[in-house]
This record gives C-alpha cells, structure tokens and sequence, in this order.
C-alpha cells in the first residue's frame, strides 16, 4: 500500500508541475509614410499616416513614421526597418498614402510617387515585396492608399478639382513607353523588382484597377475614405486581418455609391488577429 501511494504522489506532482511553454511573441513594426509635397494638389496623406501611426502604436506595433519621402530617404527608411526585424519572428505593416497609377493599361503593377524635387521618381509596389522576401519576416501587410488608374497625361479639364480630391494622375506612361512624360520632364523609375508574393503576406488597395482613390472621407474630410475606415477597424478585437479589410471595403462602398472600393491580394497560411481579446497569443490556426 505505501509503494502504491508513492507512485500515486509522484504522479501528481508530476502533473502539478507540467512545464509551461508560451509561444514566442511576434514582434510588431510598422513603416507609414505620407507623401503630399506634390505640384499637383493633395490635402490628406499626411494626416492619414499620423492617424495610422497613432492607430497602429495603439495595437502594439513600433511604428517609424516618415512624411514626404524622397526615393533616398525611402531607403533610409527600409534600411531602418531592416535593422528591427527578427527573421521569421516578425510581423511588419507597411502603410504608404500618396500620388499612385499604374503605368500600363493592362497593367496590375502599382507605381508609388515619391517627392522628389530634380524629377519625377515613380516606385514600383515590387520593391516592397523584394524587402520583405529578403528580410524573412514571418507576417507582412501592405495597404496602399492611391489611386490604380492609368492615366496618359494630366487632366486638362477641371485639373485643380480633379487633382485635389483623387490621388493619381501621374501624368506618365511606363517606362517602355516615355511619350507621356513631357519633353522638359525627367522621370525615373524605380522598377528593377519582379513579382513575387512574399510568403504570409495580405496587400490591400484603397481602389480596385482602374479607379481611383478619394483624398477625403464623407464622414471626415481630414482622411481619406480608405484611412477613415482603416482606422476605425484595425483595433476591433476578435476579428482577423482578412475581416478588417471587408468592412472597410463595405464602408467605402457605402460612402461612394459604389465607385471606389479597396481590393486585397493574398497568400496568408492563417489568420491574424492584431488584437487579440482573450487568447493567449497573437496568431491562432485558421477557422
């Protein structure tokens, strides 16, 4: 009886003093940049990516705030970036609001227009996505707040109006084809990048290709309709990422009559919950 009760004893310590393993937790960064230093008329990008900013420092993400971004200081700011990621352990959030087009009618690859004063400096959406390959970070998401038209040259009619309340008009072709840019105009792109999806990664567009982007929201003309309705949602708790982005969607279906509506591409292997009510870690399996 006493052996019995020995064995019983050490059983139960045994189950009493399990040891506790706790998922690593995914360390959280987010670049956000706001570019209107622009010839042509912007009134909100830099507004949104201070909102963003605020929204996104709420939820636990280290956030590196940039505004009117050169190509150089672009790239300074990757560089930054770089040196806060731990591979395969990091979930990175990159926000750009701004002057956007793609550059070839048939064309899905979107172009983002930098500040630069000497000329025109377009980035391929390729380049962010040759980042975050190399950085082997662990999540990534994209959301880019312009428009995906494809425009030849400036609006001549109601140009102000025009340039004023949408973010596009670049006013060029693609590289393969530099009729569109004026003959005193220099304009360099950017584009040295392929397509290749990062892993673990969801990009969404404030316009689907061929619209374009709203610089104001109805309910706050401080924001664009994509970043008003982005920031209203990204903190919800107990909802995923994929969601986040299906009632922004309904909101600026609602606000535009149907004319502007956000578009996301992805290859995410699961759900991610950026704020997490009650479970344990960050990142559960899919439903």
């Amino acid at each position: 009886m006493k052996i019995i009760m020995f064995f019983y004893v050490l059983f139960f310590m045994a189950c009493s003093h399990q040891p506790v393993f706790k998922e690593k937790a995914v360390k959280c960064v987010a670049l956000v940049i706001g570019n209107q230093d622009y010839m042509d008329i912007l009134e909100n990008p830099i507004n949104d990516a201070k909102g963003m900013a605020r929204v996104l420092k709420s939820i636990g993400f280290e956030v590196i705030l940039r505004l009117d971004v050169t190509l150089a200081q672009l790239d300074e700011s990757l560089a930054l970036l770089r040196t806060k990621i731990e591979p395969n352990n990091t979930m990175i959030f990159i926000y750009f609001a701004g002057h956007g087009n793609t550059l070839n009618r048939n064309s899905s690859e979107e172009y983002l227009l930098m500040t630069d004063k000497k000329e025109k400096t377009l980035v391929s959406i390729y380049k962010f996505y040759s980042f975050l390959r190399e950085v082997k970070s662990r999540y990534n998401i994209i959301c880019i707040d312009a428009c995906r038209d494809y425009r030849e040259q400036y609006v001549s009619i109601n140009k102000k109006k025009r340039l004023k309340n949408f973010r596009g008009n670049l006013g060029v072709r693609s590289i393969r084809q530099e009729k569109g840019v004026k003959k005193n105009e220099m304009a360099f792109f950017d584009n040295k990048y392929s397509y290749a999806l990062p892993r673990s990664t969801i990009v969404s567009y404030a316009a689907m290709h061929h619209q374009v982007a709203s610089d104001f929201s109805v309910h706050d003309s401080s924001h664009s309709s994509y970043a008003y309705a982005l920031m209203k949602f990204l903190d919800d708790k107990e909802i995923p990422i994929e969601e986040v982005f299906r009632r922004v969607r309904v909101s600026q279906l609602k606000e535009s009559n149907g004319q502007q509506s956000n578009l996301e591409e992805t290859n995410l292997e699961k759900n991610i919950w950026l704020v997490p009510k009650q479970a344990p870690i960050a990142f559960m399996p899919p439903i």
